[in-house]
């Protein structure tokens, strides 16, 4: 693997000659201030440009930067060389040594790219280190004895930097923050990995990476719908009160699903109302619906509106609709329902088969709400049926789905506030958009 190094040039040349020699470099990058009195010729001026400096006085005078670290053909100044017009600019320092670093990672993508720092003004030297910062490379630094606030005396030594607790505090309090407002979990779990398996973290930084690398996982599993893998995740982290009160609804969303899905393991679920599987959907499709995913957000809510019944059916009557047992209807409904077998044997109901059937149970809450709200369901699952997701070609638009959740969401509060009891009743939290650890 090669190696590349780029540094800042200031008006010593001794720190920049010794970090070359100590890092031996492949080839050697100089951010240099521009002008005839810049640090350039310390890099490319002839004879003797490098001063060595008793007081006011240059007592010895030495060949250029190059030169003395006998780089020879390695160095090109056409190539090698980063010119900075305002050298007490931070915002051109960290842009020209920005578009420096990633023009060398995109010519040697597998190079070790090395940033030294130590040499330049004050804006030259922040802006190369801010840079190195942002696009994960190796910072270094070369300091001496200083026997005064003025300057590094000789006797340098080129060592790595420890950035790893700034890098930790910069993602936890500027990345973060942004991804989990977004509900972007596998942008904060590649962070947070790279944080644990590319840094040496102080102990106490690194069990809060770990923490957050694990309630991360947690939400992402949980918003992938793999729900036991989220609560062996989340459970660990209890004592925390945003967490405490997720795997709490968790734990009822796990026993409500197990009630549907009999493929599903609910043995560490928490018997709750049996509709939470239903409340999940809709908190899954708000986190899409800020996503601008709609087409998702849609297909979410048609899937709950669907559940809603379903469960009903199921619990309140033992039918179930991928194979209804016409010995469980009244039996003024079992010719009707016996002609909708299919040619495989059995009888299946979708959607509006569902709601329609329980608008004929005697007095059921849900299907009598469902008769006062037909037609507008109804035509609101048109928005659905015609997407692409399902029957369609039209993509599902942010006013789309805003006149979708409207109909739907406020058909499935009132359906399930309708068919539990009173105090069962609950408002389940969306997912934290800050994660205080």
């Amino acid at each position: 693997m090669s190696k590349i190094l780029i540094l800042t040039v200031g008006g010593s040349h001794q720190p920049i000659v010794t970090a070359i020699r100590s890092l031996q470099a492949d080839r050697v990058v100089f951010i240099c201030s521009d002008g005839s009195k810049g640090s350039k010729t310390q890099v490319i001026g002839e004879g003797t440009p490098c001063e060595v400096r008793r007081g006011t006085e240059a007592s010895e005078k030495l060949p250029n930067i190059p030169t003395q670290a006998g780089l020879g053909e390695l160095f090109n100044p056409n190539r090698d060389l980063i010119l900075i017009e305002e050298p007490d600019d931070l915002s051109e320092c960290y842009r020209k040594a920005s578009s420096g670093i990633q023009s060398l990672q995109r010519e040697f993508p597998n190079a070790q790219i090395m940033a030294d720092y130590t040499g330049g003004t004050k804006s030259m030297s922040v802006g190369l280190a801010m840079a190195a910062l942002d696009y994960q490379v190796t910072v270094y630094v070369t300091t001496g004895n200083r026997t005064n606030i003025i300057k590094v005396d000789r006797g340098e030594m080129t060592a790595q930097a420890v950035v790893a607790p700034l890098v930790a505090q910069r993602t936890i309090e500027q990345f973060l923050p942004i991804v989990l407002q977004q509900y972007n979990y596998p942008a904060a779990i590649a962070e947070l990995k790279r944080l644990l398996s590319s840094m040496a973290l102080p102990s106490e930084t690194k069990r809060q990476i770990q923490d957050l690398y694990a309630c991360c996982s947690g939400l992402d599993a949980w918003d992938r719908f793999e729900h036991e893998e989220a609560l062996q995740l989340l459970e660990p982290h209890m004592k925390r009160s945003e967490i405490r009160q997720l795997v709490i609804f968790l734990k009822r969303v796990i026993s409500s699903r197990g009630q549907i899905d009999k493929k599903f393991d609910a043995s560490n679920g928490t018997n709750g109302h049996d509709y939470e599987i239903v409340q999940d959907l809709l908190l899954n499709a708000e986190r899409r619906a800020t996503q601008e995913r709609y087409d998702d957000a849609v297909g979410r809510l048609y899937r709950a509106i669907e559940l809603l019944a379903q469960i009903r059916l199921l619990k309140s009557y033992g039918i179930k609709t991928g194979d209804v047992d016409p010995q469980q209807l009244p039996e003024s409904l079992r010719e009707e329902y016996e002609k909708m077998r299919s040619p495989r044997g059995k009888i299946l109901l979708g959607l509006r088969n569902s709601y329609e059937l329980l608008s004929k149970l005697a007095d059921d809450p849900l299907g009598q709400l469902y008769l006062e709200n037909a037609n507008r369901i109804i035509n609101a699952l048109e928005t659905r049926n015609n997407s692409l997701f399902a029957h369609g070609f039209q993509p599902i638009t942010s006013s789309d789905y805003q006149q979708f959740r409207e109909v739907i969401i406020s058909f499935i509060q009132s359906g399930i506030a309708a068919v539990i009891p009173t105090n069962s009743k609950s408002n389940p939290s969306q997912f934290p958009t800050t994660l205080n650890i």
